[in-house]
């Protein structure tokens, strides 16, 4: 997780990885690739973030963490990549999302994993660090 990097592993080398590729435009958007390996499955696509939208879901990770109970999500108004991470009260975190390359037709992967409550605060930091990148 450097440079704008966001990891989120699983068992058995199931991931999901964002990874930020421009600064933002005068709108407040910026490009990111995002990496889904899970099940057997592997793609990459490429997709757009408002400012701010991973600062978000970055502080509903930290309630996460803090509580071990309820959900986090990730809805972007660019709808090519969301996340829902569900907490079970006992340190086990599923992971639920969907990416697709067209929002509006096409194919949509819907994919699960488990994490581990350990890696939230580095999903954290991660998140923040991609939001604030300005170096690339």
């Amino acid at each position: 997780m450097t440079g704008g990097e966001v990891w989120i592993g699983g068992k058995d080398g199931e991931f999901v990885s964002l990874r930020r590729l421009t600064r933002n435009d005068p709108g407040g958007w910026f490009d990111a690739e995002v990496e889904v390996q899970c099940d057997g499955w592997h793609g990459k696509i490429r997709t757009s973030f408002m400012h701010g939208e991973l600062a978000r879901f970055a502080e509903e990770i930290e309630v996460l963490y803090g509580d071990l109970r309820g959900e986090a999500t990730l809805q972007p108004i660019e709808s090519h990549l969301t996340l829902s991470f569900t907490g079970d009260g006992k340190g086990h975190i599923e992971v639920v999302g969907t990416a697709q390359n067209h929002f509006t037709r096409g194919t949509k992967l819907s994919f699960s994993l488990e994490a581990d409550q350990t890696y939230l605060p580095a999903i954290v930091k991660a998140l923040r660090a991609a939001e604030s990148s300005e170096r690339l």
